[in-house]
C-alpha cells in the first residue's frame, strides 16, 4: 500500500466520452494528495484515453488504463479493486457524482469504525437533464448511524431485500476488498454480481450507514443495468457465488451448513415464486437449529467467524 493514498476511487469507463464532462467534474472535486483516482477502458478507446491523459496530466496519483481485452463491467472493476492502494476504495460510477465531503465522512466512518468494513449513504436519482427522480431515491431509512451490532442475520438476506441501497458505491476497506473470498465475479448475464459481492463483504465485516447525501445517480434508458433480465439461472448463478463466499470465510461448520441451508431455500423458494407456483417471493430464514445462536454470530472485521 502507498502509505500516503487515503483513498482510491475506482471509475470504470464504457464508451464514457458522452460523460466527459461528468467525469471532469468529479475528477476536479476529488482529486487531493492523498487521493488516488484510476480510470480503466477495457474496450480499447485510445482515442478517448489519451484525451483523458492529457487533461488530468497535472492530477497527482491519477492514471488512466487503455486495454482491449473487452472485459465487462464487473471484469473491470475486478482489475481497478486490485490496482488500488488506498487505505479504502470507492467505485464511482462514469455518470454519478459524488462530493470530497460525502467521501470525507464515510472515510471518517471507517477510521472510528474498526469494525466496520463499508460505509455508504444516502443515494439521490436524477436524469440526464438533471431532473430529481425521488421515486429511485435510496435512502436507507430504515438504518441507523448508531447501530454497532453484526452479525450473519444481517449479510444472509442481502441479495434477496433490497437491504443496503446504494452501498455498492460507498466507501470500502481495500484490505477486505482484495480477499481472495471477496473477488468481485460476475453472473453470466452480470446481474446481480454487485449484490453477490456485497454479501461476501458482509460476511467480513459491518456496513455503517452514514446519514448524508453521498452519491448522484444518473437514470436514463441505455445505462447499463437499465437492460438486465434477471433470469432464473441468474438467481443459481448469485446463490452459488454467495455459496462460494461462505465456504471461503466461515471455517465453523455448523455456521457454514447452515447459511448454505439458507442460501439454497431462498434461491429455491424463489424460482418457484419466479415459475409463479407460489405467492410472491418474500426471504424467509431457514430454522436454525441453535435457537438464533447461528443466525446471531457476530462477524467483526479481522475475525472470522
Amino acid at each position: 500500500m502507498a502509505a500516503d493514498i487515503k483513498i482510491s476511487h475506482l471509475i470504470p469507463l464504457y464508451r464514457s466520452r458522452r460523460f466527459a464532462d461528468v467525469i471532469a467534474a468529479n475528477v476536479a472535486e476529488l482529486a487531493a494528495p492523498d487521493t488516488e483516482i484510476l480510470l480503466a477502458d477495457r474496450n480499447g478507446d485510445e482515442a478517448f484515453c489519451e484525451d483523458l491523459r492529457a487533461q488530468f496530466t497535472d492530477v497527482p496519483n491519477l492514471r488512466v488504463i487503455c486495454d482491449a481485452t473487452d472485459a465487462t463491467w464487473v471484469g473491470n472493476i475486478a482489475g481497478l479493486i486490485g490496482a488500488a492502494r488506498g487505505t479504502y476504495i470507492q467505485i464511482l460510477p462514469h455518470d454519478d457524482g459524488t462530493t470530497k465531503a460525502a467521501t470525507d465522512a464515510m472515510c471518517a466512518a471507517l477510521d472510528t469504525a474498526p469494525d466496520a468494513v463499508l460505509a455508504y449513504g444516502r443515494v439521490r436519482a436524477f436524469d440526464l437533464a438533471g431532473a430529481p427522480l425521488p421515486n429511485r431515491d435510496e435512502l436507507n431509512s430504515a438504518e441507523s448511524a448508531e447501530a454497532t451490532g453484526w452479525a450473519l442475520n444481517d449479510a444472509l438476506p442481502l441479495l434477496w431485500t433490497g437491504r443496503f441501497n446504494g452501498a455498492f458505491k460507498g466507501v470500502i476497506r481495500r484490505a477486505t476488498a482484495q480477499l481472495p473470498a471477496c473477488r468481485f465475479t460476475a453472473t453470466t448475464s452480470t446481474a446481480l454480481s454487485e449484490r453477490a459481492w456485497l454479501f461476501s463483504l458482509a460476511l467480513q465485516g459491518r456496513f455503517q450507514f452514514v446519514p448524508m447525501d453521498v452519491l448522484y445517480k444518473r437514470y436514463y434508458p441505455d445505462s447499463t443495468h437499465h437492460g438486465w433480465t434477471v433470469t432464473a439461472e441468474t438467481h443459481e448463478e448469485a446463490t452459488q457465488l454467495m455459496i462460494n463466499a461462505i465456504n471461503h470465510t466461515l471455517h465453523d461448520p455448523a455456521l457454514r451448513s447452515y447459511a448454505i441451508q439458507d442460501m439454497r431455500e431462498n434461491c429455491a423458494a424463489k424460482l418457484r415464486s419466479m415459475q409463479g407456483c407460489c405467492e410472491k417471493f418474500r426471504y424467509t430464514p431457514a430454522t436454525d437449529p441453535a435457537q438464533n445462536r447461528l443466525r446471531g454470530a457476530p462477524i467483526a472485521w479481522g475475525t472470522r467467524v
